[in-house]
């Protein structure tokens, strides 16, 4: 679970950094593709990718996300002496009404795993239809979500233990239980193999595709307790020679995962094989809250197990 004090403030700003050096680099790599084009920035943060974005050739980056962060953007862009080349604005996506308007590039690097099950992929698909001219560049254009089975003993019995303490209050156990969390993931915790849940190709995805169920199987590599499902995440980029990932280590304390606890622990023994269904539903079409489902049937030497749990993301 993640927990706001400094360790957990500054280990977020690490990956951060890790981040926006990974694609500061693959920009520069592609700065044919940046060198004299009019950018949307979706989810800018900080504005250190849009930055980025004309040190690698952009002209002009337009940037936009929650109004918190668009105001700490503008003080950094600034100060960067940049306003002239990043325009910032503190808008959705959906709510943009800007007639006409057509960009080269939508650039969305700081999507991840938690951001697509809070369903930001919509504001993506609504911001391609109405802003990404003929024939624009989707950057990175791919968005690759697995999932395995961890063991995460101390957080899923804090939380547990949180639960108990408050014994009647069914609402704290919702929240608590029943919402995806980020962490740091060890590889020491891995339980499972990792299994492709989601692939989006963000060019051809529409708002119907984000309803969804997948089948998939895990398998033990090792006997352990299972406490949460945990997902890992790829963005890609199309190069000459066809798509290539943006990746750094994942299992690593610079670098967070989504977790998905579940109700009730599971043992698992090497070899045994976990059968799931994943399933993606948008709640209400106004709004990009995301309800997410998992089923798990667990057959080993050691029993058989039946897990299921719906979790909402905002």
């Amino acid at each position: 679970m993640e927990h706001y004090d400094r360790n957990s403030a500054l280990a977020a700003r690490r990956n951060q950094l890790i981040r926006e050096k990974m694609f500061g680099e693959a920009m520069l790599k592609d700065s044919a593709i940046f060198r004299g084009a009019n950018v949307l920035n979706l989810f800018c943060g900080n504005c250190g990718i849009a930055m980025l974005a004309i040190e690698a050739g952009a002209r002009h980056v337009v940037a936009i996300d929650t109004i918190l962060n668009a105001n700490a953007a503008r003080r950094i862009v600034r100060a960067s002496g940049l306003s002239h080349r990043i325009t910032v604005f503190a808008v959705e996506a959906r709510n943009m009404r800007w007639a006409g308007l057509q960009f080269d590039i939508l650039l969305c690097a700081w999507m991840d795993d938690m951001a697509v099950f809070q369903g930001r992929v919509s504001d993506l698909i609504v911001a391609r239809d109405r802003f990404l001219r003929m024939g624009g560049i989707i950057y990175p254009y791919i968005l690759r979500v697995s999932i395995g089975a961890v063991q995460d003993s101390v957080s899923w019995e804090t939380t547990h233990n949180l639960i108990k303490a408050t014994m009647g209050n069914r609402n704290l156990q919702k929240i608590e239980m029943k919402r995806p969390v980020l962490g740091y993931l060890e590889s020491k915790h891995i339980v499972t193999t990792f299994k492709e849940i989601l692939l989006f190709d963000l060019y051809k995805i529409t708002l119907a595709d984000l309803n969804r169920e997948q089948f998939f199987t895990l398998k033990a590599v090792r006997d352990a307790p299972i406490h949460s499902l945990c997902t890992v995440f790829e963005s890609l980029v199309m190069r000459p020679n066809g798509p290539v990932p943006l990746t750094h280590s994942h299992f690593t304390l610079d670098h967070r995962h989504t977790f998905f606890y579940l109700d009730t622990q599971m043992k698992a023994c090497v070899g045994a094989t976990i059968v799931g269904k994943f399933t993606q539903m948008r709640c209400n079409q106004r709004t990009r809250m995301q309800k997410v489902e998992f089923t798990l049937e667990y057959e080993g030497p050691n029993g058989n197990y039946s897990v299921q749990g719906t979790y909402h993301a905002r």
